[in-house]
């Protein structure tokens, strides 16, 4: 019993795991080849067949190795309750809405706009990511980002050193697949991969049951709720402040 426990334990977190490990071993896009030819051979023995309700979980898929790469740092993913509470626009969390942007204001001021578009769509695409898909749609999904990666020159290493690692990495991606993960752990264990980003830890004491609540609404925004323009106006904010600033510097002003 206590085995299965821990196995259920270790399924639930697999998400978590896989992208700590990318991250930190830097695997090729010869990952992604090696997951898409995987997924293509299972194709051939799964039940599901590709339909268009695949679009949205695989690129959503797609926005959480992109976001990531972009943002340059896990950590960003522990502000995944703040964005699923501003987007869906759930009921009596104003003073929790307004503040987490405030916070999230002050993070992006300090980084760069692709980190801030990073951030952006790697939260967005690991709160899209709610639906199991085919085999097939992994199999382009995963070729997608192989060919998007190579064309970047990103996660490039020496491959007679690391082959090992690219591997893995294709095993670990297709191992998510099958194990249905946990999107509140998964956030909470991103704030651990950051020395600074524990202070973080409010964003999920102060609103504990968020997942739950995103899940008794079945994954879907709440009606008649204009939250999510939350976001838009911050990023909105940052670039008209950087304009002035650089018009400022230009005529001396």
């Amino acid at each position: 019993m206590t085995v299965y426990k821990y196995l259920m334990y270790y399924k639930t977190m697999w998400t978590f795991i896989h992208f700590v490990f990318i991250w930190f071993c830097k695997p090729s896009p010869i990952m992604h080849s090696i997951a898409s030819t995987i997924f293509f051979l299972l194709s051939y023995i799964g039940t599901k067949k590709i339909s268009l309700s695949d679009v949205v979980p695989c690129v959503s898929l797609i926005f959480m190795y992109v976001g990531v790469t972009m943002a340059e740092d896990l950590y960003h993913w522990g502000y995944l309750p703040w964005w699923v509470t501003t987007i869906c626009g759930f009921r009596k969390q104003k003073t929790y809405i307004w503040g987490g942007g405030v916070i999230l204001g002050l993070i992006f001021y300090f980084l760069s706009w692709r980190q801030r578009i990073g951030h952006c769509i790697m939260n967005i695409g690991r709160m899209l990511k709610i639906k199991k898909v085919s085999f097939q749609s992994l199999s382009i999904t995963h070729f997608t980002l192989a060919c998007m990666y190579f064309l970047m020159h990103i996660y490039t290493q020496d491959l007679k050193v690391k082959w090992y690692v690219d591997i893995l990495a294709g095993l670990s991606a297709v191992s998510c697949a099958f194990w249905n993960d946990n999107m509140s752990w998964f956030s909470i264990g991103m704030l651990f991969t950051n020395p600074l980003s524990t202070g973080l830890c409010g964003i999920h004491i102060l609103s504990p049951y968020w997942y739950n609540y995103y899940k008794n609404n079945h994954y879907r925004k709440v009606k008649y709720s204009f939250y999510f323009v939350y976001p838009i106006l911050i990023l909105v904010g940052l670039l008209f402040r950087e304009e002035i600033t650089m018009v400022r510097q230009t005529y001396n002003v």
